[in-house]
């Protein structure tokens, strides 16, 4: 089933489901997944889901009437079921999936799903290989400032607006896209932003190449009138991707909208903002690093395209307190910092600890490794990643369903990164590291937990112990 079919059972004044039916997704509580089934749910339809485990944005699900089950069966796909979305972490021979194909029900995946509800409205999309979840969130950020009412689907909990997808009746949506698996190219945005494009999914795409030759696509399919806004400072959008309505971003000399004097801002940052000459003012961010300065400035860009008042993009950056899982500050009895981080890519990893503000603490990285193929590909980037980090810890690779490599290993990394010089390098299975970080975190740490496994859940189970004084660190 094509996107333009099930767009017509999507329509905000829709009730009931697609031909009457319920929609069930399986895998609902990936962040992509619980968004679009929040939409779903807000526009009127019928929503179930199941997944592997439970998730804090499960239960955000059930707090809005959304029945969620715990684990895939087929027996969850009974006689009403219309539909069904897919994610595409969930095995294709999950049996839950297989039964849905054999019963001939109409199965699409969690893309195809986004490009549905997306075609209603004028789609604002951001692509890249780093720092779309923040763009998407200060953009929804700035149209929801602008009152817009925008729909929005994010790859993150936005701090400020309490969820990562919410379903509007204004003009635009803003969609975090997925390069990974292609999906991103069955989309039609009005405007869309390009953030960066670095050697990744290339299990997905095999070649650099192709990667780019998808990038150059996406670009191709903005529609008439569209804009392209991408970053100047990165070589690939810069030398690969053109448009002929197109807005420039970065640092760089030779980009339409430029930060300079960039100065620190306790947490965040305070810049002047020039577009072509001209200059916008002064912003400031809540969020750290100069990576976080770029994101804002596509949204800047932004603003220019659709002609908000430089006054009310201002205020929507200040307002925005960024997202779940993208340097998310726990703080700690004890003076104990945790950064909660989906930072898996080395440009990712070595961007998020170059953020790090506080350069007297010890600053104690715990990576957890994602994909067997992109450690694999990227291992000599990995090895090189972790020279602010004053110790190591490298767990197991979180597979993704990817079966094992030969000679591919999280302890085998940890060997390659000590071999760098990194001071404090240690290799601790996943099944120890719990009981290992307990007595081992000490009084003004500042503790980084990196990696798109499951990594976050230990994070905070950690720093629930430690509040309630079962750990060691005193």
């Amino acid at each position: 089933m094509g996107a333009a079919a099930f767009a017509e059972s999507v329509e905000p004044q829709q009730s009931g489901a697609f031909n009457g039916k319920p929609i069930h997704f399986i895998g609902i509580g990936g962040v992509g997944m619980s968004g679009l089934a929040r939409i779903c749910h807000e526009r009127g339809l019928i929503v179930s889901g199941c997944d592997a485990k439970t998730s804090a944005s499960q239960q955000r699900l059930l707090q809005q009437g959304i029945t969620v089950c715990i684990g895939h069966h087929p027996s969850h796909l009974t006689q009403d079921v219309g539909l069904v979305v897919y994610s595409q972490a969930v095995s294709p021979q999950e049996p839950e999936l297989v039964a849905a194909r054999d019963k001939g029900l109409p199965v699409i995946s969690r893309g195809e799903l986004l490009a549905a509800v997306s075609s209603r409205q004028q789609l604002v999309a951001i692509a890249g290989a780093h720092g779309k979840t923040t763009t998407s969130g200060m953009c929804a950020q700035l149209l929801m400032q602008a009152d817009w009412d925008p729909t929005v689907i994010v790859g993150g909990h936005s701090i400020t607006l309490g969820t990562n997808a919410r379903s509007g009746q204004g003009q635009y949506l803003v969609a975090e896209t997925d390069e990974s698996d292609g999906s991103f190219l069955l989309l039609h945005p009005l405007i869309g932003i390009v953030t960066n494009i670095d050697r990744e999914h290339l299990n997905h795409y095999h070649t650099v190449e192709n990667l780019i030759a998808a990038f150059q696509q996406f670009v191709g399919q903005i529609t008439p009138g569209g804009v392209l806004i991408r970053c100047e400072d990165d070589p690939l959008t810069r030398e690969m991707l053109s448009h002929p309505n197109m807005i420039r971003y970065g640092f760089s000399d030779t980009a339409d909208v430029r930060a300079t004097d960039v100065e620190p801002n306790g947490w965040g940052h305070a810049f002047d903002v020039e577009y072509q000459g001209q200059k916008l003012g002064r912003f400031t961010l809540r969020v750290p690093g100069r990576h976080n300065v770029l994101n804002a400035l596509a949204v800047i860009s932004l603003g220019l395209a659709l002609d908000i008042p430089m006054s009310v993009v201002r205020d929507a950056l200040w307002a925005f307190r960024g997202t779940s899982r993208r340097f998310q500050l726990v703080q700690l009895p004890n003076d104990i910092w945790f950064v909660d981080d989906y930072a898996h890519h080395p440009s990712e990893i070595q961007a998020t600890l170059s953020a790090d503000p506080a350069t007297e603490r010890r600053r104690v990285v715990v990576f957890q490794p994602h994909r067997f193929s992109r450690v694999k590909l990227l291992e000599d980037e990995f090895s090189r990643s972790f020279t602010r980090a004053d110790g190591l810890i490298v767990t197991d690779i979180y597979s993704a369903f990817e079966p094992p490599m030969p000679q591919v290993s999280g302890e085998r990394l940890a060997g390659l990164i000590r071999a760098q010089g990194v001071p404090w390098v240690r290799y601790v299975p996943r099944t120890e590291l719990l009981g290992f970080l307990r007595p081992f975190v000490q009084p003004n740490d500042t503790v980084f937990f990196l990696g798109a496994g499951d990594i976050s859940e230990l994070c905070h189970e950690l720093a629930s112990q430690l509040r309630q004084g079962t750990g060691a660190a005193r």
